[in-house]
């Protein structure tokens, strides 16, 4: 019997779960309450972060891109075969990557992995119906693939770097964040934004052609310049400044004009949505913009120097995007296509979870740079509040599964 795409999604909320049941494992690593396990603490943290990019948020965009772009038929004939290969990526990472960490079969089945995401964007380029081709919301699909494809150049540049200067070398370094860049800071965020101009597109928004023009040149250039602010910690040379700096300024003119091209209509599509989505939405516009302040303030040397010296602040950085924005969209995309039942009580889990950890990991990082006093507990309480993102992800999982089925318009 064949997946539909909303099962595809369902397939990518499990691997949600097992990078949040990884996370709390991980966490209870630092208390007295650690549990024993036949493996490597680096070789787990491999894997939750392996599962987390590649398993869940991979999945669950690439459904939303084929749901959204691609005639059904060809979805039957084509891409199930590309949705195999991946999973058989996937599992084989989830595998290996905690029994060897870094080592022969882990880099194979992720090496397939880049291989056949590469295929997937083939796929979209030919099979996107052709009246959707010159939509402004494909553009910017086309755009997040591309930068998907070139952050693949990181981990391709690992195994010469390795080889040839080994992993204490600052290039290797700088080859994991240049592939974390153009993940977070590209891929996803234009693949959100270009999932939400086709549900503006389809609901009949008017977007003004002049200032998304604008926007896509500004917020390319801010993307490709903000890279710069992930080689602070190398060096500090003015010139690094200069282009991370005007690579900030970009982003935050290019969003200017990204409101500016659809806020004349935007209520219309707004009133449309319940109001948890709407709450979800107004959440998700703060949190995009608090993650682009942060960015932007990394620009400074003082705070340069606090962000690289401080594992906190960059793990707690790099949750607060993937947690608080692009997992929290992908849930709020898919409650709103009705591929789950996204409860009041389940949403309310899950931002508490995500408000307590960041708090917690935060706090932490003050403890070591403005020097507060440290909690008794701490790494306790952070165990436990992030085990509340699993007890939630469990709900909506079975609140979706025993929900009667919903039928589901398509575009």
């Amino acid at each position: 019997m064949m997946m539909t795409l909303k099962q595809h999604f369902i397939n990518s909320l499990y691997y949600f779960l097992i990078t949040a049941v990884l996370g709390f494992f991980l966490r209870l690593e630092s208390t007295a309450f650690s549990v024993d396990i036949p493996t490597q603490y680096r070789f787990i943290v491999h894997t939750h972060s392996h599962i987390a990019l590649l398993g869940w948020v991979y999945i669950a965009l690439s459904s939303f891109i084929v749901y959204f772009f691609v005639e059904k038929w060809n979805i039957n004939k084509h891409y199930r075969k590309v949705f195999w290969a991946t999973q058989f990526c996937i599992i084989g990472m989830l595998i290996f990557f905690p029994i060897q960490g870094y080592a022969l079969f882990s880099i194979i089945f992720s090496s397939l992995f880049l291989l056949v995401s590469y295929v997937f964007f083939g796929f979209i380029l030919k099979h996107t119906k052709t009246q959707l081709k010159l939509k402004k919301s494909f553009l910017l699909i086309k755009y997040a693939l591309l930068y998907m494809v070139i952050s693949s150049l990181g981990p391709w540049a690992l195994g010469a770097i390795m080889t040839t200067l080994g992993s204490e070398s600052v290039w290797y370094k700088l080859a994991i964040y240049f592939y974390l860049h153009f993940q977070y800071n590209a891929w996803f965020v234009l693949a959100a934004i270009g999932l939400m101009v086709f549900l503006l597109e389809q609901s009949k928004v008017k977007i003004e052609n002049r200032a998304f023009s604008k926007f896509i040149v500004l917020f390319n250039i801010g993307i490709v310049g903000t890279f710069f602010l992930s080689c602070l910690w190398a060096s500090s040379h003015w010139s690094l400044y200069l282009l991370s700096n005007l690579g900030s300024l970009t982003l935050w003119i290019g969003l200017y004009y990204l409101w500016n091209s659809i806020k004349s209509e935007f209520s219309t599509f707004y009133l449309t949505l319940s109001n948890q989505s709407r709450f979800i939405l107004q959440f998700l516009v703060l949190v995009f913009l608090l993650k682009l302040l942060v960015q932007t303030l990394s620009g400074i040397p003082y705070i340069a120097e606090i962000a690289t010296s401080n594992l906190d602040v960059v793990i707690g950085y790099l949750h607060w995007f993937f947690l608080g924005f692009i997992s929290l969209f992908l849930l709020f995309l898919a409650s709103y296509l009705q591929w789950i039942k996204l409860s009041n009580f389940n949403l309310g889990l899950y931002l508490l979870a995500f408000i307590l950890t960041e708090f917690l990991i935060f706090y932490r990082a003050a403890t070591v740079v403005l020097q507060w006093a440290f909690l008794p507990n701490l790494n306790l309480y952070l165990a436990v509040a992030s085990l509340l993102f699993s007890v939630s992800i469990i709900g909506i999982s079975l609140q979706s599964i025993f929900a009667p089925q919903s039928k589901t318009q398509r575009f």
